[in-house]
């Protein structure tokens, strides 16, 4: 008797941790996407950033917020806006490495940690890649469409030594990409170099550069 109601103690045990395993990780996560959500983020960055630091490597951030998502859902309702943000997670997973780290932070805005890119143009050339992945449809896609979203890239150190200043960055070339006239352009602008200072206004020199796919297009610094 000893023997059984020991197992049915360990048994309860390890149902109970089980269950707070599960709890906890489901408050890190998305309700919808199953992405990890903006609390467990905020908590990952600034770990990752201190051991970037430490290592004296590079780590990048990029915001990406989807475009005209609003009208989606007033044309569509929120069964296809739905499937719209599922779709935009699962082709920004195929294409990330393993090791990236992919959030939603709110409605349509989504965020990349890599520590996979050795200087800011790397960062840029990946959020070439999200667009492209973008506007290809997944087998699973309940939305076939493509997606377009207006992307923002920072890297430690060049833009920031903290998570808040780095954020920021990140937000205010987000909304630049968005400014952008609606062309067959990638809509992927760097932030600006907070570590030297401008030697031109902004706005006097054209910083668009050609990519070598014919007519598309990335921008560095300010329009």
């Amino acid at each position: 008797k000893v023997a059984q109601r020991t197992h049915e103690v360990r048994s309860t045990l390890m149902q109970l941790e089980d269950a707070h395993r599960r709890l906890h990780d489901s408050s890190r996560r998305d309700g919808l996407t199953g992405l990890y959500n903006r609390t467990h983020f905020h908590e990952n960055f600034e770990l990752l950033l201190k051991q970037s630091r430490d290592a004296g490597q590079p780590v990048s951030l990029l915001m990406i917020d989807l475009d005209h998502f609003k009208s989606i859902n007033d044309k569509y309702g929120h069964a296809e806006r739905d499937a719209a943000v599922l779709a935009t997670a699962a082709r920004i997973r195929r294409a990330l490495c393993r090791s990236d780290f992919l959030a939603r932070l709110a409605g349509a805005e989504f965020v990349v940690i890599s520590a996979n890119v050795g200087s800011a143009f790397d960062a840029v050339k990946l959020g070439e890649r999200l667009t492209v992945w973008l506007g290809i449809s997944l087998p699973d896609d309940e939305w076939t469409q493509p997606i377009r979203a207006s992307i923002g890239v920072t890297v430690l150190p060049d833009h920031g030594t903290d998570a808040n200043s780095l954020m920021h960055a990140a937000d205010q070339a987000m909304y630049r990409a968005k400014a952008l006239p609606v062309d067959d352009s990638i809509r992927v602008v760097q932030a600006n170099d907070s570590t030297r200072t401008p030697t031109t206004k902004p706005g006097t020199a054209s910083n668009v550069f050609n990519l070598a796919a014919q007519g598309r297009k990335s921008q560095i610094g300010t329009p």
